[in-house]
């Protein structure tokens, strides 16, 4: 088990049972509604912005963080400085 208490297996976890699964839906509601259209992630197409929206919504939520709002707005945060380092580079 690592540091903070979540197994590796945990973290590669990928079936999330009904209530885990809805307040994933309702995170990425919650975010997505910022996410689709922020300029600040342009460069990338819908599709792949649902995919890395999605990606990083479950490693938060597995990583033990069960608060939709929370995790939808870490989770913009999160894609923000990633495409901000992608420009930088």
């Amino acid at each position: 088990m690592s540091d903070d208490g979540v197994s590796a297996l945990e973290l590669e976890r990928s079936v999330f049972d009904s209530c885990e699964a809805d307040i994933l839906g309702a995170a990425f509601e919650k975010a997505w509604a910022f996410v689709e259209f922020d300029p600040l992630l342009g460069p990338l197409e819908a599709a792949e912005r649902q995919s890395e929206l999605a990606r990083c919504l479950m490693v938060l939520f597995k990583l033990g963080n069960t608060d939709a709002a929370s995790i939808a707005n870490a989770s913009i945060a999160h894609l923000r400085k990633a495409a901000a380092r992608q420009t930088a580079a």
